[in-house]
């Protein structure tokens, strides 16, 4: 039986949350969403399982294929708008290829047509899902610029139906700058240079959220280092960010707790239950 209840959050959501009825609260949102419902579901210590924000990094090495990492960054950028939790929100590009792939992936981005569900050909992507949201992405890039970062494409808001944003990558943006540490959730791109992996991973893990990660290189030294020194729920390897089915979803810090997808997601769902028989 599935019973479906509608209502506005700090309404229905919030009686939901400070009931004894749920075993579980199960949310994908904002972190701010994930912290008023865990505060709620303490009242009764109601497990909960929350997917909250991202700011996925991509790491790109000197030795890597060049194109197939603008192609998979693109599409894991601009994809819905850029409005998915583990799209790459910023990229950090070693030194000796920075310009190059700069270049590379400006031209690219720049080719992603932006439009409504209805033209055709079909638009790489779509609007935004509000004013509200618009206005918020448009105010993240001038923030930037105010504060030096030059913008290589994009920067404004497109005219017409919706509320559409053009695809827009930055450079000169610093490390501790909004851009680079708060979630954008739209189609803006800050790219950072880097000299080492070892200054790569310390740039990467400098965020308070930790759900999506990326590295694009041939050295498999490199790829097992990742695994354990990249600290996010995933970490995609030459590949754009999208998850499995088979996989698990799972953020770490300020991205969620619990998750979704595979064995491990159907198990948020289960009690461990044991019964000890003796005659």
């Amino acid at each position: 039986v599935v019973a479906v209840l509608t209502g506005r959050g700090a309404t229905l959501g919030e009686a939901l949350c400070v009931s004894k009825v749920p075993g579980i609260i199960s949310m994908t949102g904002s972190v701010a969403t994930g912290q008023a419902i865990m505060r709620n579901a303490a009242a009764n210590m109601t497990k909960v399982s929350l997917e909250l924000g991202g700011k996925a990094p991509a790491i790109v090495m000197a030795d890597c294929d060049i194109d197939k990492a603008v192609d998979a960054i693109v599409a894991s950028r601009v994809i819905f708008s850029g409005q998915v939790c583990n799209c790459v929100e910023r990229c950090y590009v070693q030194a000796p290829i920075f310009d190059e792939f700069a270049a590379k992936l400006t031209d690219k981005i720049k080719a992603s047509v932006v439009g409504t569900p209805f033209d055709t050909p079909a638009p790489a992507f779509c609007g935004l899902v509000s004013k509200e949201q618009l206005d918020k992405v448009s105010g993240m890039v001038d923030r930037a610029k105010a504060e030096g970062a030059k913008v290589l494409c994009g920067g404004h808001a497109v005219e017409g139906p919706g509320y559409k944003y053009a695809p827009t990558v930055l450079t000169g943006a610093k490390q501790d700058s909004e851009v680079v540490q708060k979630e954008v959730f739209g189609p803006v791109l800050p790219v950072l240079p880097f000299d080492t992996f070892d200054e790569a991973l310390t740039l990467a893990n400098d965020c308070e959220y930790g759900l999506a990660s990326s590295l694009f290189t041939n050295d498999y030294r490199l790829i097992e280092r990742a695994r354990t020194e990249l600290l996010f729920g995933e970490t995609y390897i030459n590949r754009f960010h999208f998850e499995a089915i088979q996989g698990f979803h799972a953020g770490w810090r300020k991205s969620g707790v619990g998750g979704a997808d595979g064995k491990h997601g159907l198990m948020e769902y289960l009690s461990t239950k044991v019964v000890y028989v003796q005659q």
